[in-house]
Formats: structure tokens, sequence, C-alpha cells
């Protein structure tokens, strides 16, 4: 059974459990054929806590879990499985030692039960390193991550994740579309509802090193712009990017390993495009706030992070723009191309003229393929040593166009 009762701000309707809870686990004590299991979906918290303070995302993601034994249970489990249940108590565990833990009870018992899942010893060393953990959860381990400073310096990763989602709802969008819908859309008769996410800040960075390749995994919260379907001004996604850095080669070979949503998005789907994840969707019921339209005006006039872009044209088009977004002083670079005609696709070259003392998000050249009515994340940019200058350059060529 599941219970929502104790979903309440003010912990008061909490309290109308407890008798009965008290009772239920008075009863399941006594039957002699039952292993119970109490567990919670989240931590004690259910509040904007957890999306605005890190300390009470390490609590939401540190669910209660009680284990109810009988002692008749007890004794066909074995006293291994037991000595280890009782170990498992104080070390690191997951909802998936649970779940093989289950697994084998649904096999007969043949002179105790299989030592696996919470049924054996978990190691005392066992480190966040050796789970399999799915973010946005944060592990309690000491020094696992540790805090970064939330300057411009991170700025490239952030603007990479920011692109590589906004980049995902543009896809989900056109792959979703009927061929009905796609004659509209070169027509410029449909809108699209899911915004592109419009960056404000970045906060709660975190880093560790990949025991397996020595990479560095960044974490953090990115604060966008919110739609007018739901209370809050901002909303906050949870990001973990994949960067390695190898000697001699400009590119970071960055990765969006994983991006989750901390505030709640529900809402959303009174305005959101039906075949884009709503987790993604940002929308607006005012169709006044709604930046469906890409025209050079309407790019010239977006803010990421606090800043305005500079909007130039791909020379011999008159589709193209490349789209320059820069911070620290311009040592760190963020590149969007966008398409604003509605019939018309190009397939492009993005290649570095000048590039010293800078670091890339992916290896260049490289080509896209830009389709009408389109904004597309193209790479970030970042200075590799801080005391040095850095000079970077990229042009973009077109190597046909495709109706």
């Amino acid at each position: 059974m599941a219970l929502n009762v104790a979903h309440d701000h003010r912990s008061i309707r909490t309290q109308t459990l407890d008798v009965d809870l008290e009772r239920y686990v008075t009863d399941m004590a006594q039957e002699e054929n039952t292993f119970t299991i109490i567990l919670a979906d989240h931590g004690n918290t259910y509040t904007m806590y957890t999306s605005d303070v890190l300390e009470g995302r390490f609590e939401m993601f540190h669910p209660s879990l009680f284990i109810i034994v009988p002692d008749k249970v007890a004794s066909r489990l074995g006293k291994n499985a037991m000595s280890a249940l009782a170990a498992n108590q104080r070390r690191l565990v997951t909802m998936i030692e649970l779940h093989r833990s289950l697994m084998v009870l649904a096999k007969p018992l043949i002179d105790g039960v299989k030592q696996v899942g919470l049924f054996t010893p978990m190691s005392l060393s066992r480190t966040c390193d050796n789970m399999e953990l799915r973010t946005p959860n944060l592990c309690v381990c000491e020094g696992w991550d540790v805090p970064a400073d939330n300057d411009t310096s991170r700025m490239p990763i952030a603007e990479f994740a920011i692109g590589q989602l906004n980049n995902r709802i543009q896809e989900q969008y056109q792959e979703g579309l009927s061929l009905k819908a796609n004659t509209r859309a070169r027509t410029g008769k449909i809108r699209r509802s899911c915004q592109s996410l419009l960056p404000l800040w970045f906060e709660n960075v975190r880093e560790r090193n990949s025991k397996t390749d020595g990479s560095l995994i960044t974490s953090m919260d990115i604060r966008v712009a919110a739609g007018d379907v739901v209370p809050q001004r901002e909303d906050i996604f949870h990001v973990e990017v994949w960067t390695r850095e190898i000697k001699g080669n400009k590119s970071l070979q960055m990765k969006l390993l994983s991006y989750d949503r901390l505030t709640l998005f529900g809402k959303y789907a009174v305005c959101a495009d039906h075949n884009v994840e709503l987790k993604l969707c940002v929308c607006f019921q005012n169709a006044k706030k709604t930046r469906s339209e890409i025209t050079p005006q309407s790019l010239e006039g977006w803010k990421r992070f606090g800043q305005r872009p500079v909007v130039k044209n791909v020379s011999n088009t008159r589709c193209l723009r490349l789209i320059t977004w820069s911070y620290d002083d311009k040592n760190s670079k963020a590149y969007e191309i966008a398409n604003v005609c509605r019939n018309q696709s190009y397939r492009v070259k993005i290649r570095a003229e000048e590039a010293s003392n800078v670091k890339f998000s992916r290896q260049l050249p490289f080509h896209l393929d830009v389709k009408p009515a389109r904004v597309l994340f193209v790479l970030s940019v970042r200075r590799h040593i801080s005391y040095w200058d850095a000079q970077v350059e990229i042009a973009v060529t077109v190597d046909n166009e495709v109706k």
C-alpha cells in the first residue's frame, strides 16, 4: 500500500498515522511467515527546502527504511543473513540491494536464503563510486565530491548543459510532428509551445573525479526563467557534465551525463507540446510571452546569465546567424547558430580560425544540419590557463542548401 497523508508542509497530518502505524508494526512482528518492509519514497522533507537548499536535497534523497523480521522468519533466513542485515544498518546501501533481496525471497528457501543484496554484508570501504546511482541523488560519503566555486570559469559547462537540453527540446518537437504538421511548419503556421530554456544563474557546483578514467564530473543546479502557469519565477535543473582533459588536445569532450528537474513541473501540461518531454518544458498560457518567432531582432533581445548576445550574419546566406555569448571578460564563450528562414535547411561546417589558450566542449571541425526556424547550440569555449590571454574565432561555412 502507499500513503500520501504525510504530504503536509506543516507535518500536522502525519501525526494522524501514529496510532495505526504502531498497531501495524506490532501486528506484523507477530506474523510468523511475513517479512515486512516499510520505506519512504523520499526523505523527511517535502517542501521548497529540497530545491532551494542543498542540505534539503541531501535529506530528500535519503529515505527511511525499516524491516520487520519475526523470529520464525529469522530462523528460515539463517544466521548469516540476519548477521548481514544487522551489519548493513550502518553500511552504505541503496534500493537496488533491497530489490535483489526481494528477488531471492521469491524462491523457495533451502538451508537459508541466498547471500545477495541486503543478506550479505556490504563493504565498510564502499563509496558512492561503487554504487549504481541515478542523479540527482546526492551521496553521503564524505569526500566523494567537493564543492566548487560557481564563477565564470564554469560558465562553459553550464552553457553546454543548457545547450544540450535546448537541442533536445527541438529534436523531440521535430520528431513528433506528423506529416501534415511538417508541411504547416515549413509555411510557418505551427508554433512550438515549449520554449528554449533561458538560464539565469547556476549554483551548488560540485566536482568529483571518476575512479575509472580520471575524468572530471561536474554537477550544478541551473535556474531558468519559468513560465506563467507555475507559482515559481525560476525553474531549477540539476545537471551532470563529464569532461576529460588530454594534453595537446583542445577538446574537453563534454558529455551531458544526466539531468533532472528539481522544481515541480506538472502544471506545464496545460500548455506543453504533447511530443516534448514534460520534464523539459517551459511554456506560457499567455501567447504574448511565447518566444516562438525566430528573427534577427528577437535573437538580439534574448538574455542568458544576464548577458545579451552578439548576432552576426553567416556569409553568403540570408538565413543563418551565428550567436555568440561572452563571459569572463570574453574568455568564456558559447555559440549557437540560428536559421531565421522557414523553407530552407543548411548543412554547415564549424571550425576554429583562431584558438590560443582555449579548450572547446567538442572536437573541431564538425558539421551541423540547421533546419528552418531553429536555433542550435554549437559549442562552448573556456580559457585554459587562467592567467594567460586567450584568443578564439569561430567560423561557419555553408556546405550545401536543402529545400
